[in-house]
Order: C-alpha cells, then sequence, then structure tokens
C-alpha cells in the first residue's frame, strides 16, 4: 500500500522543520534519513542512508533519488508519489532501491513535505526502514522479470532472452525467430467498454498464448497490448503462427461483453533479419505493419525489400508528402452490383499510388503507411475531395439512387470542420448529400465516444448515408445499429467465401441478412469471388455485392464506360 498517509504520528503533529531537523537527528542511529528540496535534489542524509545505498555523502549531496532507481517501479507509482507530497500530504509506501553495487534492497518509506508561505512545499524529509529481509528475493525477482498483470516474462526478460538466443545460435550456428504482435484496434477495446475490460481481455489473452506455448514460458509481454513469442525451431514458423491467430477465433466473454478480436503479426529470423536484438525487433515490427494491411488475422514474414526499414521509411514518407503536394494518387473504383437485376448501382472508391520507384502501392498498403506517418487525414481529405468531384462528372449518366461509397478513417470525420468542408464540397457541386456513402470499419464503432456519434448524427441529417464496413468482425454488443443512423451493413469477406464448403459462414451471413432486414437496413456482401459463393447470396436473399467475380477495381477510365454502356 501507498498513498497520503493517514498515520497520526506524522499528521497531527505541526513540527517546523527545525524540530523535525532535531527528530531527524534522534532517528539517525535506527532510521535511514534523507532531506531534499522542493525539485527532489538531496540536499542532507545520514550515515544509514550511505551504508544501505553504498554511496557517500558526496556522491548522494546534489543528485535526486532517481539515482536509486532500481527499475522495478512503473512510473506511474512515482508520479502518484509526487503528485501526493506536490499536494502537501505525506506518503507512504514500499520502494525498492538499487545499491551502488547492484544490488537491490527495500525501505519502507514515509515522506513528509514541508510548507512555505505560499502554501507549497520547500523541502522534503524521507525516514526509512529498511525491510528487505522481510522480502522474498525470488519473488521479487520473478516480479521484476514478469508483468504485473498478465503474469507473462516482461521487457526485461524478453531482452535476456533474445541475447542467450543469440549466443546460443553462435555457438551451434542455428537460427531462431522472433514473433512480434498486437492486438487490432485495443485502443477501442479500452476507450468504448473501460480499462477494466481491457485488463480483464489481456488477462485472458495471456491464458489462451500460454495454452499454445510448444516451449513453455517463451511468450513476453512488450507492454499495453503488444506481445512477442521467441521460436527456438524456425521449421515451425508457420505452424506457431498459425496457433497464435486461432486464439482469436473464440469469442472473448467478459463480464456482461462478448466481442471478437484480431491480432496482426510480424517475424524476424535470426541472423538473416538482424544480428541484435534491437534489430530483430524492429525487423518484425516492420512485418507486423505489413500485416495489418491485410486487415483482421494475418501474419508476414519480414523481407528486406518491404519499404518500412529506417531508411526506406523516411524515404518514402518523404515521396507521400510529396505525392500529396503535386497531385499524384487515382482513385479506383470497384463497383457495387444489385445481385438479382445484375446492374452497376454505385461503388466504393479506393486510393492508388504510382512512384516511379518504388512501383504501385494500393488503397490496403497506403492507408495503415499514412497511419504510421501521421497522414491519414489528408490522404482521406484527397480521396474525399477527388471522389466528389468525379461524382458529380458522372451525375448526368446514374440514376438517382446511384452511390459512391468512400471508407473514412474514425480521425477524419471526428474533425471539426468536417462536416462544413463536406456540405460545402457537395453545394458548390451541385451534388445531393443521398449520392455520397461514407464507410466506418465496424471495429471502428468500438470508438463510439459523444464526438463520433454526433458527427454520424450530422451527417445523416444532412442526407449523408452511413455504412458499416467489415461487417462481422466487431463486438457482439450491436447496441450501436439501433443508437446510430446506420443505413448499410457490409458483410466482411471472412464470411462471404467458401459459403458451400464452410456451411458456418452462411449461417453467419442469413444471421446478418436477417438483423439487417429486422432494422431495415441495405446488406452488401464483400469480396465476391466465385459464382458458387454468389448463388448462395442470391439465395440468402442478399441485395448487393462487389468483388472480383464481376471485375478487378476500375479505372477511372474503364468505370465511366461501365456506367455509361460505352
Amino acid at each position: 500500500m501507498h498513498g497520503a498517509s493517514d498515520s497520526k504520528a506524522l499528521t497531527s503533529i505541526d513540527f517546523t522543520y527545525e524540530q523535525l531537523v532535531d527528530l531527524k537527528a534522534a532517528l539517525d542511529k535506527t532510521a535511514i534519513v534523507a532531506v531534499t528540496d522542493q525539485r527532489g535534489i538531496i540536499q542532507k542524509v545520514n550515515d544509514q542512508f550511505c551504508e544501505i545505498s553504498k554511496y557517500s555523502r558526496e556522491e548522494l549531496i546534489g543528485e535526486d533519488h532517481r539515482i536509486l532507481n532500481s527499475g522495478f517501479h512503473a512510473k506511474s507509482f512515482f508520479k502518484e508519489m509526487w503528485r501526493t507530497i506536490g499536494n502537501g500530504d505525506t506518503w507512504q509506501g514500499e520502494v525498492c532501491n538499487r545499491a551502488k553495487d547492484g544490488s537491490l534492497y527495500w525501505v519502507k518509506t514515509t515522506i513528509v513535505p514541508f510548507l512555505g508561505e505560499n502554501g507549497k512545499p520547500e523541502r522534503y524529509i524521507s525516514i526509512r526502514t529498511d525491510i528487505t529481509a522481510q522480502k522474498n528475493i525470488k519473488k521479487i525477482a520473478h516480479i521484476a522479470y514478469h508483468d504485473d498483470l498478465t503474469g507473462l516474462p516482461n521487457r526485461r526478460s524478453l531482452s535476456k532472452r533474445i541475447e542467450h538466443e543469440i549466443s546460443t545460435s553462435l555457438r551451434h550456428n542455428k537460427e531462431f525467430a522472433v514473433c512480434f504482435f498486437d492486438v487490432n484496434r485495443f485502443k477501442n477495446i479500452n476507450d468504448s467498454l473501460g480499462h477494466k475490460i481491457g485488463d480483464m481481455f489481456l488477462k485472458e489473452l495471456a491464458r489462451r498464448l500460454t495454452e499454445i506455448d510448444i516451449q513453455s514460458n517463451s511468450f513476453y509481454r512488450m507492454n499495453g497490448d503488444e506481445f512477442v513469442y521467441i521460436l527456438e525451431d524456425v521449421t515451425l514458423v508457420h505452424e506457431m503462427a498459425a496457433k497464435i491467430l486461432d486464439v482469436f477465433k473464440d469469442s472473448f466473454v467478459l463480464e456482461d461483453y462478448e466481442f471478437y478480436a484480431s491480432v496482426s503479426l510480424g517475424i524476424s529470423i535470426y541472423p538473416e533479419h538482424g544480428e541484435s536484438a534491437a534489430k530483430l525487433l524492429k525487423t518484425a515490427d516492420i512485418a507486423m505493419y505489413a500485416a495489418k494491411a491485410k486487415k483482421g488475422n494475418s501474419y508476414i514474414v519480414y523481407k528486406k525489400e518491404m519499404p518500412n526499414t529506417n531508411d526506406q521509411f523516411l524515404v518514402l514518407e518523404t515521396k507521400l508528402h510529396k505525392a500529396l503536394r503535386e497531385n499524384k494518387f487515382a482513385l479506383q473504383y470497384d463497383p457495387i452490383y444489385h445481385l438479382h437485376k445484375n446492374n452497376i448501382i454505385g461503388a466504393e472508391v479506393m486510393v492508388q499510388w504510382i512512384d516511379e520507384e518504388i512501383g504501385v502501392m494500393n488503397q490496403e498498403e497506403i492507408l495503415p503507411f499514412a497511419s504510421q506517418c501521421g497522414l491519414i487525414t489528408q490522404i482521406d481529405h484527397w480521396v474525399l475531395r477527388n471522389a466528389i468531384m468525379q461524382l458529380a462528372e458522372f451525375k448526368p449518366f446514374v440514376d438517382d439512387n446511384f452511390k459512391i461509397a468512400i471508407n473514412l478513417s474514425i480521425e477524419t470525420i471526428k474533425e471539426s470542420n468536417f462536416i462544413n468542408d463536406l456540405t460545402t464540397m457537395l453545394e458548390q457541386l451541385s451534388l445531393a448529400p443521398h449520392h455520397l456513402e461514407i464507410e466506418i470499419s465496424e471495429l471502428g464503432m468500438l470508438d463510439k465516444d459523444i464526438h463520433l456519434i454526433d458527427k454520424i448524427n450530422k451527417l445523416h441529417d444532412k442526407g449523408i448515408t452511413i455504412s458499416i464496413d467489415d461487417f462481422g468482425t466487431g463486438y457482439s454488443s450491436l447496441n450501436y445499429l439501433r443508437e446510430i443512423p446506420i443505413n448499410t451493413l457490409k458483410i466482411d469477406h471472412s464470411f462471404t467465401h467458401e459459403l458451400n464448403l464452410v456451411p458456418a459462414n452462411a449461417k453467419m451471413v442469413a444471421a446478418i441478412i436477417s438483423l439487417a432486414n429486422a432494422l431495415e437496413l441495405e446488406v452488401v456482401a464483400n469480396n465476391i469471388e466465385n459464382g458458387e459463393d454468389l448463388a448462395i447470396l442470391k439465395e440468402l436473399n442478399c441485395q448487393y455485392g462487389q468483388g472480383l467475380y464481376f471485375n478487378q477495381p476500375l479505372t477511372l477510365k474503364d468505370f465511366s464506360k461501365q456506367i455509361q454502356n460505352v
């Protein structure tokens, strides 16, 4: 326990600084005592302090207590301590310090602030007692090298493990793999369902990971939702990656919530992809971000030509800035068909970038990278502006129900001027708002804060329709379908393929269509790839669809020909 003390011995007596100095003299023989200024700079220490810390008085005076930091406590521990004493309250707690010789020791600590005439602390006196002998040293070592929440080995353990594996590999001329992964949109789980559910999710995830650990104690929690797995036998790398992805196949049921999650996994191999712990983690991280471009559960083994190595990352980011300035992007169109009438009723627009040096980058590659660079809203605005201008050119050739769908990030939608800028563009081109549909990923709906809800309601009031993309991949609390004015559900590709081979997929699609009908929503099947799936979708009374069965994404020229029947 630590925090503001309610000890009468420390809070009910109105000590002056001079009186406490006298008290310090009395405590010198039995306690560890230090005096610091308001910044925490050490001004005085007693002999007991020097003895336990192994530092001389001269080495301590003028330093702050970070000289003793063991790395055991989280930053939040000391942040709370400073908040307490900074408010003029006495703080008590147990602190693990590191002596000059590297040894750890524990002290039960009381810090008393002394206030100046302005009511703010001028100095602090800390009184400590050595409680190292009361601590279980094995327990200390375990805590120091394991994550408090999940119980998995932590970053400190990981560094030691990789160094050990490198040493072993050098002696025996063998490879090993570093698997780096994080939970897609974990922030949305925390923000929407609360940190308590977020913590419960991480604990349950750690339990599931431990069950598939074929080597024992080889999963590590880096921080937040980032995890690492060390695989000694690289011949099993694809098998182990599949096992990690399978951990996310079943839903997570926590208190009153049930939801699904997915993971992006990047893999690096020693020594091909790095000869140090830092390099291996970096290349695995690069591969992980490449996996994110595939959406949902996916993994990728690092390749040297990936555009995210340190130098290449900077080059690509510079090119992306330049492409925005020079209007170097192009739009592609993925037509949406009425499945029973077989006619085009609209299209989803996607951004493409063709660079003379790096070649073609499609939307699934551009957007994750743009998000990393902080350019996602600029890309969104480029797509939105150009799609609306093209929509105005399509107007003479399409009927009143024709729509252009644009997938936008939550960050863009929540911008303060977004709706005003959007309606101004539509008005300038004399376009009815209902010709425009904005797509939001279902996982994005986890970030259901009041600003997003307000924006969606205002868009609806303007006549702009809203569709939920990747429907079925989010969580099963579907209240947002009632609370937010949504027009269309786009069923995720993971459910719309192999409908004749995977009965569960057909059942899921049927359930989504039934739900949509009950709520008077339209349904679009994403990524239809073959005639068998199309036939089943028709039988299930799915209204609309898009995908490779009909055509590849089209250029502006080819799409214009399609809608003009040229």
